[in-house]
């Protein structure tokens, strides 16, 4: 390799119990909107690659499921893919809530990582919501932490001391060549994009535990052009649950759930696309999918 060709370039798994802020900061680090969020555990499914091109640098961001307590064979895969974000990580930047506190289900994440033998960044995340005399409290339980090569006082909302974590984390990078062309910020294809936002409307619209029960397949998804010769996409997304029962709710008194649900992912996915759309959604039920291999390796978890 030329060395006005070289580069720094690897993956940054992004560690952390659920709910932390991990698929935030990642958005916000991009400056655009790449992964769902939700205030809801267990928001993120699937292990994705986000990608920041710079000139002298490639990172990798590698967004993972939170680390919980599984229940079901859904959730032993979702904590399977969190691991493998571990182990394959050429950096590991565990993510905590430090204005929530940290607890035991963080204490988890650290063992996990704590021998491993890649560079480990720690940031205290939601430092624009926290008091001082809280994150004074907070730094002092991981004052012990000398395995960490860096702590940090960050803001996913405000984008406080990101530049910063940025300059700092392409310095424990190695060299080497980009893995993704430098016009890709993302490897998921446009129907798991689509599916995702789909989602994230449900988990917004939904109660705690409905949400964890469903999942979205995108059937249809077509380039067209209006009477008016203007591009349009059309998609059909089937919305999968376990029972009848979470239909009924999903669907919602006269079709209002499933109508708002509609109209927010549509504004997304027009911003997403730069496109007018037409989305069309449908509830099925695929009982105990969580629980059957088949159903779960066909939604590709």
């Amino acid at each position: 390799m030329n060395e006005k060709d070289k580069i720094r370039s690897g993956f940054v798994g992004l560690v952390g119990r659920t709910n932390v802020g991990k698929s935030t900061l990642i958005n916000k680090i991009l400056k655009k909107k790449v992964l769902i969020t939700s205030n809801k555990v267990q928001t993120t499914r699937y292990r994705i690659h986000c990608i920041l091109n710079n000139k002298k640098s490639q990172i990798v961001f590698v967004d993972s499921p939170g680390f919980f307590k599984p229940r079901n064979l859904l959730q032993e895969r979702l904590k399977g893919a969190a691991e493998g974000v571990i182990k394959d990580a050429d950096v590991i930047v565990a993510v905590v809530d430090i204005a929530g506190g940290i607890g035991g289900g963080d204490n988890f994440v650290f063992k996990q990582i704590k021998d491993r033998s890649q560079p480990k960044i720690l940031l205290l995340n939601k430092v624009d919501i926290v008091g001082t005399e809280k994150a004074e409290e907070q730094k002092k339980i991981i004052e012990g932490l000398d395995y960490f090569d860096e702590v940090m006082e960050v803001s996913a909302k405000t984008g406080k001391n990101l530049d910063k974590f940025i300059e700092i984390l392409t310095g424990f990078l190695p060299y080497g060549s980009r893995y993704y062309s430098e016009d890709m910020i993302s490897d998921q294809p446009d129907e798991k994009i689509v599916s995702e936002i789909v989602r994230e409307k449900l988990f917004e619209a939904l109660s705690e535990e409905i949400p964890h029960s469903i999942t979205v397949e995108v059937e249809r998804l077509e380039e067209k052009k209006t009477r008016a010769g203007d591009k349009l996409i059309s998609i059909g997304c089937s919305i999968f649950a376990e029972r009848s029962s979470q239909k009924a709710i999903i669907i919602g008194k006269s079709g209002n759930v499933l109508k708002k649900v509609g109209g927010k992912a549509r504004l997304d996915l027009e911003k997403y696309f730069d496109s007018k759309v037409f989305l069309e959604l449908w509830v099925k039920i695929k009982q105990n999918w969580t629980k059957n291999e088949l159903f779960l390796d066909r939604f590709g978890y």
